[in-house]
C-alpha cells in the first residue's frame, strides 16, 4: 500500500512539474501594448487596420492586423518609423508574373511551397518570398519584382522570420 502512495504520489508531482513548466514567457502575450507613437504611426499607415495584435521582433515592433481583407505584419523601429510591411498571399499564384515564372523556372519549382508573401518597405523596392521545403530542408527564396532571384535563405533551422534590410 505504501509504494502504490508514493508512486501516485510521484505521478502528481511529476504532472505538476511538466504542467508549470508549459507556462513558460516565450508565449505571445495577447495584450501587449506598444508606446502611444508607434500605434498612431500604424493608425497614419493603415488607418482602417483591424484586429490589430502587436509583438515585439527583436528591436522592432511588430503589428499584425487585417487590412482590406490582407492579412499584413507591419513593423516599426522604436522611433516608430516604418520599416516593412509583410503582406502573406494565399498563393503562388497571386504574385506578379514575373517572380511567378521565374518561381517556376527555378530548380525549386517541384519543391512543395509553403508560405507566399510580399514584402513592401519605405525606401527599398518591393520584394517578394516564396518559402518552400523538400524533405527536412526549407529555404526562402526572394525575388525581385522583375524576377530576379535576389538570395536563398536556408531556414531549415526553424527561424523563417523575413527580417527587414538593415541600412
Amino acid at each position: 500500500m505504501w509504494k502504490f502512495k508514493f508512486g501516485l504520489w510521484a505521478v502528481v508531482l511529476i504532472t505538476s512539474v511538466f504542467s508549470f513548466s508549459a507556462c513558460g514567457g516565450d508565449d505571445d502575450n495577447d495584450t501587449f501594448v506598444p508606446p502611444a507613437n508607434i500605434e498612431v504611426a500604424l493608425k497614419q499607415l493603415y488607418p482602417g487596420a483591424q484586429n490589430i495584435e502587436w509583438e515585439v521582433k527583436g528591436v522592432y515592433y511588430v503589428a499584425d492586423c487585417w487590412v482590406t481583407g490582407d492579412e499584413l505584419e507591419v513593423w516599426f523601429d522604436v522611433n516608430a518609423n516604418w520599416v516593412m510591411t509583410e503582406n502573406e498571399l494565399d498563393n503562388v499564384n497571386q504574385l506578379v508574373p514575373a517572380v511567378y515564372t521565374a518561381f517556376m523556372d527555378s530548380d525549386y519549382n517541384t519543391w512543395v511551397v509553403t508560405d507566399v508573401y510580399v514584402l513592401t518597405y519605405p525606401l527599398n523596392p518591393t520584394t517578394s518570398v516564396i518559402q518552400v521545403k523538400q524533405g527536412s530542408q526549407r529555404y526562402s527564396l526572394y525575388f525581385s519584382q522583375e524576377g530576379g532571384l535576389l538570395h536563398e535563405k536556408n531556414i531549415s533551422n526553424g527561424d523563417d522570420t523575413n527580417w527587414p534590410p538593415t541600412e
